[in-house]
């Protein structure tokens, strides 16, 4: 199965986009027929088709927005519509609203706001969380390849030291969990991410991130992927006999490292999450996509976590500078300016032009 994940990701992020898409149908189906009562949903067919018109919607808001820059960069006329996307993000909701309010029944209204809240809450943690992976992979397939490989790699060393060396056990939630794997796992994730970073870097078609969808994955290697000597902390000099003094290191694997703590010490608690909500309903899996292991959100209750962390760490330390609206929005408001406005911005523009020269 890691074989052909990677394969799919190799594929590129016209591949990998409709595989999260997929991924985050398959959970939403799993999470919202937990709460389901056979008998009463035959009564209200309106409830299916509903569910059906809000994960359809958000799933088309929340991958456009996802994918904006690129998809405009390679179909310019597109810009024209998504001018109008804020009455799409209000519009295809209402109508969902009004739906749901039409088909009120007598007798059934609590079920009703019981599924409905269920429906509204579980496309939360699925599509907006799918969303913001796809945002990662727009800024290079690596922001979403060594997140998922930090959960995955975390999850499999967590069990092996486990098995191992497991004696304590570390939530009543997961009685199969304990302190020795999850401190094993800690220190084995860390060193993959670095390695794995340093790894990564080295292929363009990874750290490059998306502008357009015709155009091969090429660009001029950021100064964030490239290694450079770090003189290492005086304790683990001497830690080596002053034999080890600096390392090759990239500040993408720094920023890994980060990345690693996470997966290992709170994307956990995901999973824990979960736990807790199959203990609710006393259900042993999710689902059972997987033969022995259960649903897919049995596989990605972890990974939804990790993925918005990620989104957001890379906006407040990795890419902090990079807020300014995109080329395609700059213009069309310099378009929309007024004479005296375009010329004041020609000024502003040849006053930094000369400066830089």
């Amino acid at each position: 199965m890691a074989y052909v994940f990677l394969v799919l990701i190799s594929l590129g992020v016209e591949v990998v986009i409709p595989l999260v898409i997929a991924i985050v149908c398959t959970m939403f189906y799993e999470i919202t027929r937990i709460n389901q009562r056979a008998r009463k949903d035959r009564q209200l067919v309106s409830m299916f088709v509903l569910k059906l018109w809000f994960l359809g919607s958000t799933i088309f808001l929340v991958t456009s927005h996802s994918i904006r820059e690129p998809l405009v960069a390679t179909f310019p006329w597109l810009l024209r519509y998504y001018a109008n996307f804020g009455m799409f993000a209000f519009g295809l909701p209402m109508i969902g609203i009004v739906g749901f309010v039409l088909s009120l029944r007598k007798g059934m209204y609590r079920y009703q706001f019981i599924q409905f809240t269920w429906i509204v809450m579980t496309l939360l943690f699925t599509v907006i969380q799918g969303g913001i992976q796809i945002k990662n992979m727009m800024r290079g397939m690596i922001w979403f390849l060594l997140p998922v490989s930090c959960v995955v790699n975390n999850d499999i060393w967590a069990y092996a030291f486990g098995k191992m060396f497991g004696r304590t056990r570390l939530l009543a939630l997961s009685p199969k969990k304990t302190l020795e794997g999850f401190l094993g796992a800690f220190l084995f994730t860390m060193a993959w991410s670095f390695w794995f970073a340093g790894f990564l870097g080295y292929f363009p078609e990874l750290y490059c991130p998306k502008v357009d969808f015709h155009s091969p994955m090429h660009c001029e290697k950021d100064p964030l992927f490239v290694q450079r000597a770090l003189v290492l902390p005086s304790f683990i000099q001497k830690l080596t006999g002053n034999y080890l003094t600096t390392i090759q290191c990239s500040k993408a694997q720094q920023h890994a490292l980060v990345l690693a703590a996470f997966a290992s010490l709170l994307a956990p608690f995901g999973g824990f999450f979960a736990s807790g909500l199959k203990r609710a309903f006393k259900l042993k899996d999710f689902g059972d996509l997987i033969p022995g292991h259960g649903g897919i959100t049995d596989r990605m209750d972890c990974q939804g976590m990790m993925g918005v962390f990620t989104y957001v760490y890379l906006m407040s330390y990795v890419y902090s500078d990079a807020k300014c609206p995109s080329l395609h929005d700059l213009s069309s408001c310099a378009l929309r300016l007024s004479d005296e406005g375009r010329i004041r911005l020609m000024r502003l523009l040849n006053e930094s032009l000369s400066k830089g020269f």
